[in-house]
């Protein structure tokens, strides 16, 4: 292993095989990659939509959860995340900004749908019943609920 120049602070001189892409070639790489993620999510998307789709109407539908698809569009953004980070240490500015982007807007919509679902699944809780007041029926003469007023 050959020391650091002293010129360079510490770091050692960076391989003449690791020079930064040019504008083209920056290009044809984050147009790749945009590809790949784009058709990646989607196919986690149809996989979601095939398990979900449900066309016997005579039985019940299974119930889908969306976590393990949501946490394959995650992953699928951390992997941009990754390449966003190794290209920006090559000093190839506009991969790096791409993936990027793609990275913040796969995590987002996976975070968003688990949001969502979270929410969902709260609403479809019934309401917890008011303490004393179950059982009691209007109009009825009774007397079980006289020592409500009613």
């Amino acid at each position: 292993m050959k020391p650091s120049s002293p010129q360079s602070g510490g770091v050692p001189a960076r391989p003449a095989g690791h020079a930064p892409l040019g504008p083209l070639a920056q290009f044809g790489v984050a147009l790749g990659l945009v590809v790949l993620e784009t058709a990646s999510a989607a196919a986690v998307l149809l996989f979601w939509f095939g398990a979900a789709l449900h066309l016997d109407t005579g039985t019940p539908a299974p119930e889908v959860s969306p976590t393990p698809y949501l946490l394959a569009l995650a992953a699928i953004g951390l992997c941009a995340g990754a390449a966003a980070f190794a290209s920006g240490r090559r000093r190839e500015w506009g991969v790096a900004v791409t993936q990027g982007l793609m990275a913040v807007s796969l995590i987002g919509a996976a975070l968003v749908g688990a949001t969502l679902e979270t929410r969902g699944a709260a609403r479809d809780q019934p309401p917890p019943a008011a303490p004393g007041v179950a059982g009691c029926r209007s109009g009825d003469d009774s007397r079980e609920c006289a020592h409500l007023g009613g």
